[in-house]
């Protein structure tokens, strides 16, 4: 199954965008040039919130779900993912892929469903998991 990136990978790509855009508005807004420090250190305090916020919302998460009736949990499982706007976009033997729209999923990313027994392994984003979590019990 497909787990996508972790807290720390997550947490440094919204880091460091952050910290250099951030740094270089400040470089503009504030008309100080970067010798003097303060869009370095602008840059990196918001690089930290926007690390930590995106890190939370963004890192990928494994959720476990066990079932009794394989037809009734593909029923909720799909309807679920169907309020949330995913529709499925790819089954093979290993498992099913659900995604958006195309200018949707842009910002969304993919949620990955693997059936193994009595237990289905979805993978998605922490927000994607949260809300998947909260509609299938």
């Amino acid at each position: 199954m497909t787990k996508g990136p972790g807290i720390l990978p997550t947490f440094l790509y919204y880091f460091s965008g952050t910290a250099l855009v951030s740094t270089l508005l400040a470089v503009k807004a504030l008309n100080v040039g970067m010798d003097t420090g303060i869009p370095s250190q602008l840059g990196l305090v918001v690089g930290l919130f926007g690390g930590v916020v995106g890190a939370f919302f963004n890192r990928s998460v494994v959720l476990e779900v066990p079932f009794k009736h394989r037809k009734n949990f593909l029923k909720t499982l799909n309807s679920a993912l169907a309020e949330m706007g995913y529709e499925l976009a790819a089954d093979t033997d290993d498992g099913a892929v659900y995604e958006r729209s195309p200018l949707r999923q842009l910002l969304s990313g993919k949620v990955f469903v693997q059936i193994s027994g009595q237990t289905a392994t979805i993978c998605s984003r922490s927000i994607h998991i949260k809300a998947l979590r909260k509609r299938l019990k």
